[in-house]
């Protein structure tokens, strides 16, 4: 019967992680690379430190995606697990898996600050692109150095004797409960939920008292779509990730005692951790909702910008194709018998 329960959620597990985990999949690559595509084409976003980080985010997002749920979705539904037989692979996969959400969510706990600090006169001086791009640096780097312990303790183990199995796996217990409890917890989790949902608000009470002050109103319009597309985005990432925050804090101070046990925490891991990964996919689809000017840019960057310049390729290569190379013809005189008699 436990062998039954087990299969069972085994087979649940795999069909939740492989159907919705591709369409996030999916659609996560086309947000992302949009997102990409937007604020590095428009000069408006070019210009803000704000956009500067979710340009990061979304770089952070496409890695996540490919290295952590794809690879994901061809361990759990396909059974094509690399891991398992390259150590490599087995030590690179979890690294950056670590190091990308910590980039995401550094990123935007930054546009979450930088929007805050934007609308303050005495912090306004620290909004700077350049700014931006050495604390990314610098946050990449930290995170780099800081996770080197996934590489030493990630090795492949014996998962089980009958049959034999092999399975990549932290192999120091100390290090595994510091990575459930600190770095999934708290890192990924808590603390970041918690500086973008103060910041977020703080920065919201500060849009909207813009208004009484003497702003430009394109300033204005710029700051508050900026706020609105990062503060939604926070809101519904709180919804869709605490579930799993919580649900992983509480599995990692208990154990699983029976199959039963273990049929609810592999079903409740699966549903929850697919949602988890929805976090990275879901912004330029909260961002075409959430702000009418932001679609307006979209259709802009798409057709007014990179559409118009691949048509105007097109004209001249075939302008250039149908031109007529001009034949040189040199009109030499008729050669009389007089002439002949001289020449010679």
């Amino acid at each position: 019967m436990s062998s039954n329960v087990t299969d069972l959620a085994k087979q649940i597990s795999g069909i939740i992680t492989t159907d919705i985990g591709l369409f996030i999949l999916t659609t996560g690559l086309l947000g992302n690379i949009l997102n990409i595509i937007v604020f590095l084409s428009l000069k408006t976003f070019r210009e803000t430190s704000c956009a500067f980080y979710l340009t990061s985010a979304s770089f952070a997002n496409l890695i996540q995606l490919v290295a952590t749920l794809f690879s994901r979705i061809l361990i759990t539904g396909y059974n094509i697990d690399l891991t398992q037989t390259s150590l490599f692979l087995c030590k690179l996969r979890p690294y950056v898996a670590t190091i990308a959400p910590l980039m995401s969510i550094s990123s935007m706990c930054f546009a979450t600050i930088d929007q805050f600090t934007s609308l303050s006169i005495r912090w306004r001086h620290f909004n700077q692109r350049y700014i931006a791009a050495y604390l990314t640096i610098i946050t990449f780097i930290f995170w780099c150095l800081v996770n080197i312990p996934v590489i030493i303790y990630n090795n492949i183990t014996m998962a089980s004797t009958n049959p034999v199995t092999w399975a990549c796996s932290i192999t120091n217990t100390n290090y595994s409960l510091y990575y459930n409890r600190f770095y999934i917890s708290f890192l990924l989790g808590f603390l970041q939920l918690i500086i973008r949902i103060i910041f977020g608000l703080m920065a919201f009470i500060n849009v909207r008292s813009l208004r009484n002050n003497q702003v430009p109103i394109i300033r204005l319009e710029r700051d508050k779509q900026i706020t609105s597309m990062v503060l939604i985005q926070t809101l519904v990432d709180v919804i869709i990730s605490l579930p799993f925050f919580i649900y992983i804090t509480y599995r990692s101070y208990t154990t699983i005692k029976d199959a039963n046990d273990y049929f609810v925490f592999l079903v409740v891991l699966s549903t929850t951790n697919i949602l988890y990964y929805a976090t990275f996919s879901l912004g330029f689809y909260i961002y075409f909702c959430s702000s009418s000017r932001f679609r307006k840019q979209i259709i802009y960057v798409l057709v007014g910008i990179h559409l118009k310049y691949c048509c105007r390729i097109n004209v001249q290569e075939r302008n250039n194709n149908n031109q007529i190379i001009p034949q040189l013809t040199t009109n030499k005189p008729a050669l009389s018998m007089n002439n002949i008699h001289t020449a010679q």
